[in-house]
């Protein structure tokens, strides 16, 4: 059992995790983070084939394709 004064918390840090969150919540509602979502990302051309490759393979390996691998479960 971790000790509880040694700062482990095992699976993570809960106090992190709610300044984390906070301050990414607060960013995305400032006009700087609405700016920079309406921008979006910029993906270099040579990269765009394959992201988009990417995506097709694990399109087919989802648990609703009908190419899933065996043992996928439906929902």
């Amino acid at each position: 059992m971790a000790n509880p004064n040694s700062g482990n918390r095992g699976e993570g840090n809960p106090e992190a995790a709610a300044r984390f969150n906070t301050t990414e919540t607060a960013f995305v509602e400032s006009a700087r983070g609405k700016e920079e979502i309406r921008k979006g990302v910029k993906v270099p051309p040579a990269e765009e084939r394959a992201l988009a490759d990417a995506e097709q393979r694990g399109k087919a390996r989802s648990k609703d394709s009908p190419s899933a691998p065996e043992g996928a479960a439906k929902r």
